[in-house]
């Protein structure tokens, strides 16, 4: 899974912007924030992506499965299939899975969608890192524990932000990845591959930064979206819409 780059960014006036900025050697926010602004239609559309939106929703669907006494049949009743004992690559694993099938039927894989599904995958492996030890030695227990923590108000608040700070990251990066290899030798913005680097976590760290505005109201929709009727499709598809809101004015206010 994964998409190819083929040529240069359009030639737009907002998007000779950003190249004026790279090459004029402007800070990631300032850079970060005029990219958002020349791929706004891409980030307005992105909250209506199916492939998105399935994504977040069953990140929801999988830490509320994780209150449950057979952690795997609940896994299974919203899709994401997964060994009787799953690890938290299992679960990884059985999420793309279920995302995959879904735009299979309803046809509507996009590069959004894609990134999304690996921000997803990430976010779960990242949930074994910090929660549920390491990869190997990791009981099932303690792999169901580790979920269930993104269960509660602050769990959740921490995992929608991660989850869209990565989302975040693969969106900027998507479109500046055609030009920023340009600006890389003598004389240019990156005299070093390094110094190429060193941008592209600083972009990384700056996503995280933007991200927070996210982690704000994610505890408290997921707590009341639950309890008053549980989370659907819909309810989740109206909080995506509304982060990537928040994430855009972010982006551009951070970048003035």
């Amino acid at each position: 899974m994964g998409h190819q780059l083929i040529g240069m960014i359009p030639n737009t006036a907002p998007w000779r912007k950003v190249v004026g900025l790279i090459a004029g050697d402007a800070d990631v926010a300032t850079v970060a924030g005029a990219t958002s602004v020349a791929a706004r239609q891409g980030l307005e559309l992105a909250g209506n992506d199916n492939g998105l939106r399935h994504t977040f929703w069953l990140l929801t669907q999988v830490t509320l499965a994780a209150r449950s006494d057979n952690f795997a049949d609940s896994l299974r009743y919203c899709g994401v299939d997964v060994p009787l004992m799953p690890s938290v690559l299992d679960i990884a694993v059985g999420l793309n899975c279920a995302v995959d099938r879904h735009l299979l039927e309803t046809r509507g894989r996009t590069d959004i969608g894609e990134m999304a599904q690996l921000a997803g995958a990430e976010c779960l492996t990242a949930i074994r890192n910090d929660r549920a030890g390491s990869l190997f030695g990791t009981t099932a227990a303690e792999v169901q524990r580790a979920v269930r923590s993104c269960s509660t108000k602050a769990g959740f608040s921490s995992l929608a932000y991660d989850f869209f700070s990565r989302f975040t990251q693969r969106y900027l990066n998507y479109h500046l990845s055609r030009e920023l290899p340009n600006h890389v030798g003598p004389e240019q913005r990156f005299v070093t591959p390094s110094e190429h680097t060193e941008f592209v976590g600083q972009l990384r760290a700056h996503c995280r930064e933007v991200a927070l505005i996210v982690r704000v109201f994610a505890g408290d929709w997921y707590s009341k979206a639950n309890y008053e009727g549980g989370i659907s499709p819909r309810k989740a598809s109206g909080f995506v819409s509304a982060a990537l809101n928040k994430i855009r004015a972010e982006l551009q206010i951070r970048g003035a």
